[in-house]
């Protein structure tokens, strides 16, 4: 059984809109139609037409893409271990949470990383993989981003890194963002 979204209903555009903090004009311009369109549109003084509607709702749904930061995609509490931990507790964490890697932080700064990858390569070098400690195999730190960076910044660097650490205004890791994380924001 397929389930279908809830049609939107063309009186809700200007909740939508007031959500995205976007004026009457700015919808009109991006969506090409005039200003009191809208404005009827939104009172339901008029039906638009499908083709209309659907620009509408597409310059919407721009808004929202272009709002997007770091800290509306990020999961927080950082899932995160410490220079020190052994390997094996590492992999208990990461099977335990279904994460595929860690940061690894010390007091408030993001030291390092381990990954899937760092320990399958570094099982190769140490036959005690295990018993080793994160700071042993760990790699350098993942990127980080302040909580106000545009969404597509972040893109753009997880082409290359498995994950984006989260920093608020002070510098201390407050989140985390993932390849995953990516595919939720439809």
């Amino acid at each position: 059984m397929v389930i279908l979204p809830r049609p939107i209903d063309p009186r809700e555009i200007r909740r939508i809109r007031k959500e995205l903090g976007i004026t009457q004009e700015e919808l009109a311009k991006r969506a090409g139609v005039t200003q009191a369109y809208i404005a009827k549109l939104e009172s339901g003084k008029v039906d638009p037409r499908l083709s209309t509607f659907n620009r509408i709702l597409e310059a919407l749904l721009q808004c929202k893409k272009a709002q997007l930061k770091a800290k509306d995609v990020m999961s927080s509490p950082i899932i995160a271990v410490k220079p020190y931990d052994q390997v094996d507790k590492i992999i208990k964490l990461m099977n335990e949470h279904n994460i595929s890697q860690v940061p690894v932080i010390a007091g408030n700064k993001v030291v390092g990383s381990v990954t899937e990858k760092t320990l399958v390569r570094k099982s190769l070098e140490y036959e005690d993989i295990y018993e080793r400690k994160a700071m042993e195999v760990m790699e350098e730190p993942f990127p980080i981003v302040n909580e106000e960076e545009d969404i597509e910044v972040v893109k753009y660097l997880l082409e290359e890194h498995p994950a984006v650490i989260v920093q608020n205004k002070e510098g201390k890791p407050v989140g985390i963002i993932t390849r995953s994380d990516l595919f939720r924001l439809k």
